[in-house]
């Protein structure tokens, strides 16, 4: 009987997925909605059936590829210049404060032309968007992360002779380190969140030019299968970041711990 309830317990939070896909399959047969424009689960697992395992994690792995790559850069351009601009020098980020907003606040899909003119059509644009919408988050998350440790904590460490290096690894970074991974979180997010669209308008291959192709050729059933693989790729990553999130922020758990453990 335990075991009864522990199944139950961990299936818990899938039941309203299963009811979903049962009306989703019960629906249109039933004739309550259209099974021209909303076909029934079933035809959505045939036609991936059809398409075949291959080509879709061939689709998928395109598709992240170009996320990390682009996101790749955002961070490794982002991060040291946050450092920089919250730590070594504050009066330059609130100078470039009001610059890096306006430009921050230019959807990338406006900026698309832009970067095919400049760039070119084909993986570049692409990149460029992927990198553009995730860039400006882990920059402005990274300032704000250096700019909000206490400088009670640097104070009491330069008094013990800390060097600068000690400092920033033992007192900037950790304190920071919980701003700087949701930072890294919402710019992968919105790197995902991009790469749909950007792919669908100058790419031949991946998830996003799936939809755009058979949404042009009218085939329905794709385009729900490529929705599905969207949203279960966008959740696989989400539980991927918490993880980590989760495994480098480990230290943060520890004091409730020790108080449990002492009561």
């Amino acid at each position: 009987m335990k075991w009864i309830i522990s199944v139950h317990r961990k299936l818990l939070s899938f039941y309203l997925f299963f009811l979903v896909l049962i009306v989703w399959e019960l629906a249109p047969r039933l004739g309550f909605v259209s099974n021209v424009f909303v076909p029934p689960f079933s035809r959505i697992v045939e036609t991936g059936v059809e398409l075949g395992l291959t080509n879709i994690f061939l689709y998928i792995s395109i598709s992240l590829k170009r996320v990390f790559v682009g996101f790749v850069l955002a961070t490794v351009l982002a991060l040291p210049l946050g450092f920089i601009l919250a730590g070594a020098m504050p009066k330059l980020a609130a100078f470039l404060h009001p610059l890096t907003k306006f430009l921050s606040s230019i959807p990338p899909f406006i900026l698309f032309p832009v970067f095919v003119i400049i760039i070119g059509i084909g993986e570049g644009g692409i990149y460029t968007v992927i990198f553009w919408s995730s860039f400006w988050p882990i920059l402005f998350t990274t300032i704000a992360g250096i700019q909000s440790v206490d400088p009670l904590l640097i104070r009491s460490a330069k008094s013990m002779n800390a060097g600068k290096l000690v400092i920033f690894t033992k007192v900037i970074l950790p304190g920071a380190s919980p701003t700087l991974i949701t930072g890294l979180r919402t710019g992968l997010t919105m790197s995902f969140f991009m790469l749909i669209g950007s792919e669908s308008m100058g790419a031949d291959s991946g998830m996003g030019w799936m939809i755009h192709n058979a949404q042009s050729m009218g085939f329905v059933e794709r385009i729900y299968l490529g929705a599905i693989m969207v949203a279960g790729v966008g959740l696989a990553l989400n539980y991927v970041l918490e993880y980590l999130e989760s495994a480098v922020l480990q230290w943060r758990q520890a004091p409730d711990s020790s108080n449990k453990a002492a009561a």
